[in-house]
């Protein structure tokens, strides 16, 4: 009869080597990388107009196995919570069958997130405050909540965590979105397609939770106590609404999950922060953090208005006024 100690020694024999061969298959497949493309999008700001000076470093084997490390950090946080969206969807695609917690990431490490790094290609050298994105794509810029819009909520977990809505514009770019004036159509320069019919029967469905979350806004704007602002996650800010209609605006079975659905979810996220953020501050009496923790609130809820108003046409219904 076998050892069952034995077969332990085994297992974390073979977890050690598939943790080196994962870290090894990284390094050589960014090694392999000769072109590179910009990590700057209509929906990130460039890294040239915010970055303050870097020294650049040659991509150096040991430097490659750096940014690997650096990797490994970013999804060992994305992946602690068992429920990990990245976690479950790339074990399902691969069916894979680790061994143990450990060797599951490094296993998803080399099979399946590689993709996503390499989007953004490397070429002779990598600037010194390079980051990932929460989401697994490797920037030439630093990566923290507030880069591109200084009015973002700071209380935004590194990983994303701590939102509603984990796939937003910040796990894809690592970076905050812009503000929409209200009535605005500058920006996004362009909206995906989705049937009519489709935003007709979400609108039908959700008008009424949009209304109440936006009255749900416009009345604690007017407290003067902590105690009279319910928790981000109280079901009479309907956040979950306004995530459920944008779903169905802004992306459909042809387009998969849009740009303009992350910066959607991207800025009800910020509502569900900026309502902690404004309640802690009245908790505290902290009057004018208050206020401006409420103005950003209000910010929020309009981008996310105006942004949605841009797929409402005269055979969808009628567009929704603003804060």
């Amino acid at each position: 009869m076998a050892n069952p100690s034995n077969k332990n020694v085994t297992m974390k024999s073979e977890a050690r080597r598939e943790r080196k061969m994962a870290t090894a298959s990284v390094v050589a497949s960014l090694m392999a990388v000769l072109s590179s493309s910009s990590s700057a999008s209509a929906f990130a700001p460039s890294s040239s107009s915010l970055r303050t000076t870097t020294s650049a470093i040659d991509v150096s084997s040991t430097k490659l196995f750096h940014w690997a490390n650096r990797f490994d950090v970013r999804f060992e946080e994305q992946s602690s919570d068992d429920e990990s969206p990245l976690l479950q969807e790339t074990a399902a695609k691969h069916k894979l069958q680790p061994i143990s917690e450990e060797f599951t990431r490094r296993s998803i490490l080399s099979i399946g997130v590689i993709g996503t790094t390499l989007s953004t290609l490397l070429s002779s050298s990598l600037p010194a405050n390079a980051d990932f994105a929460p989401g697994g794509t490797l920037l030439d810029r630093p990566v923290y909540v507030t880069y591109g819009n200084s009015e973002a909520s700071p209380t935004r977990a590194p990983n994303n965590s701590n939102v509603l809505f984990a796939q937003d514009n910040y796990y894809k770019f690592g970076s905050a979105a812009q503000w929409i004036e209200a009535g605005s159509t500058e920006f996004p320069k362009t909206m995906p397609f989705v049937p009519s019919q489709q935003r007709y029967d979400a609108l039908k469905k959700f008008n009424g939770r949009v209304q109440t979350s936006k009255d749900q806004i416009v009345k604690i704007g007017s407290v003067s106590s902590g105690a009279d602002v319910p928790d981000s996650d109280d079901p009479a800010y309907q956040l979950r609404a306004l995530g459920l209609l944008a779903n169905s605006f802004l992306a459909s079975e042809n387009t998969g999950t849009t740009n303009e659905l992350m910066l959607a979810r991207w800025y009800i996220n910020e509502m569900y922060l900026r309502i902690g953020d404004y309640r802690g501050a009245l908790q505290k009496g902290d009057q004018k953090d208050a206020e401006a923790c409420y103005g950003y609130l209000t910010k929020a809820m309009n981008s996310y208005l105006t942004l949605i108003n841009r797929s409402i046409s005269s055979k969808v219904g009628d567009q929704f006024s603003y804060l």
